[in-house]
């Protein structure tokens, strides 16, 4: 008789749930089936008995919803929830070595390159790390996180800023509450301009400042930018006592990013950060061999060193000589390469400063030298250059 009820039960849910959502495809929105196709007296059937036998057969309880505040002050609910032994696993940082943050910034006219790269991470499964990507398209609440280990979660938000640093923050404190790993890797992903800022938000007329990204990050042991001209000193210095490893293009950024897949294939498991930092980097070389872009991994045990003689050696400089020192070291009508620069002056504390370069970069694709630094021509510089962290501890800011 009880094996008569559990199968008659389990019949009746299994009908039940033909009046509720059933997913279309593993990323696709949700598509009903309508409850007219059931006579009323069926459905009020249905849902009574299910109501008193589901959590008796199925002994399981309502299941509880992780939950992440963003800035616009909504909540992201997750479609897929976690139960305690998942969550316990999760908690546990032996379980990963390695959470990977990627903040994809595709609200503007790079949504297209987005979708192509997200599409690629979601077929990435790699024993020992964990990926959290929080994406933002085109299109009005379309942001979303996806988390992926061993199978792939997604979580549905309404419209987040990713211009904000308040929604940098809340993902890394989301990936780190759920995800804590031994090692964490954040990457954000955008449209970039170097000190100006980066993650240009279309729908919300916003972008993120180096300020609002340094009071975001909170021990992380590499920040990679997927976004042009993030490889500057005044960048990287501004982060300096937040992460061990910087990660960014000198000059442009290629729009179809980095080779996720190449990537994770050659990690392992016990990868520590400076491995993972150089496998990046030979593997974006290796991928774009045939352009003429510039990518590079930066030690930022070394910067304090290195901003240090920059400072001495912006006061050694003939004023006079700025301009063709520019011309032989542009590469654009913003920035030089810090090395070439300082090659043109060629004198005992310019040497020094290359010296300490080399000894920053750890690996570099392209014909620079892996760092770029503000020398606009005159008509392009800004005034706001003046409060950046490296513009106020040292005279290079008088110099221009």
């Amino acid at each position: 008789m009880k094996s008569l009820v559990v199968l008659l039960a389990a019949f009746i849910i299994l009908l039940s749930q033909l009046s509720y959502s059933t997913e279309a495809s593993s990323y696709e929105e949700n598509k009903k089936v309508p409850a007219k196709i059931f006579s009323p007296f069926y459905l009020k059937l249905l849902e009574k008995i299910k109501k008193s036998l589901y959590e008796k057969l199925v002994e399981m309880p309502p299941p509880k919803k992780n939950t992440l505040q963003m800035s616009y002050g909504g909540s992201y609910k997750e479609n897929n929830t976690i139960d305690e032994k998942k969550e316990q696993a999760i908690n546990d940082s032996s379980i990963f070595n390695w959470t990977f943050m990627i903040y994809m910034d595709g609200d503007n006219n790079l949504c297209n390159y987005a979708n192509k790269k997200l599409n690629e991470l979601l077929k990435i499964r790699k024993n020992g790390f964990a990926i959290i990507i929080l994406y933002d398209g085109d299109k009005y609440n379309d942001s979303c996180i996806y988390s992926i280990t061993d199978s792939v979660k997604r979580i549905n938000q309404s419209e987040v800023n990713m211009g904000s640093g308040i929604t940098l923050k809340n993902l890394i404190s989301f990936a780190k509450s759920n995800y804590s790993a031994k090692h964490y890797f954040l990457e954000i992903w955008g449209h970039g301009n170097g000190w100006m800022g980066v993650a240009f938000d279309k729908t919300n007329r916003d972008y993120l400042t180096l300020k609002e990204i340094k009071n975001a990050i909170n021990e992380v042991d590499i920040v990679s930018f997927s976004a042009c001209y993030m490889g500057s000193i005044e960048v990287a210095y501004s982060l300096k006592s937040k992460v061990n490893y910087f990660i960014a293009p000198e000059g442009a950024m290629l729009a179809n990013g980095l080779p996720y897949e190449r990537i994770f294939e050659r990690l392992n498991f016990s990868a520590n950060p400076e491995n993972v930092a150089r496998i990046i980097v030979e593997e974006y070389a290796d991928y774009y061999a045939h352009t003429s872009t510039n990518f590079a991994a930066w030690n930022m045990s070394n910067i304090t060193e290195l901003v240090t003689l920059i400072n001495n050696f912006s006061s050694s400089i003939n004023k006079s000589l700025i301009k063709q020192a520019r011309n032989a070291s542009s590469m654009s009508p913003k920035y030089v390469d810090l090395y070439k620069f300082a090659q043109f002056f060629d004198n005992e504390i310019a040497k020094e400063v290359m010296k300490a370069i080399n000894g920053t970069i750890i690996a570099k694709f392209g014909n620079m030298h892996g760092i770029e630094i503000y020398c606009p021509l005159p008509q392009y510089y800004s005034n706001s250059y003046s409060y950046t962290d490296f513009s106020l501890d040292t005279n290079w800011d008088e110099l221009l």
